[in-house]
């Protein structure tokens, strides 16, 4: 069984842990407001990196599908040049 504390505080000791508890408190709260901002600062870099991630993925599937359309052409021995200005063409408008 333990004894009772019959040790109480000062004020003065009263005053240092709250001051200490007040101290690690805004510790605390500056580390978590860090990691917040850290966070943020990251779910950003993600999004930039996945929107040029998404880009870079429509620019190879405009560019394979003219690969394929041209390969189609040259097994229809279509003309070179009639190949030129169907990519040219294509450029242009890219709906088509």
């Amino acid at each position: 069984m333990t004894e009772p504390n019959n040790h109480a505080l000062t004020d003065n000791q009263k005053e240092q842990a709250l001051n200490s508890l007040r101290n690690e408190i805004a510790s605390l709260k500056f580390q978590l407001t860090k990691k917040k901002d850290r966070i943020a600062s990251l779910d950003v870099m993600l999004n930039t990196v996945m929107e040029s991630h998404t880009a870079e993925v429509r620019v190879y599937e405009e560019l394979k599908d003219k690969l394929e359309d041209v390969i189609e052409k040259l097994r229809k021995r279509v003309p070179h040049s009639d190949i030129l200005d169907y990519l040219k063409v294509k450029d242009r408008n890219p709906f088509w």
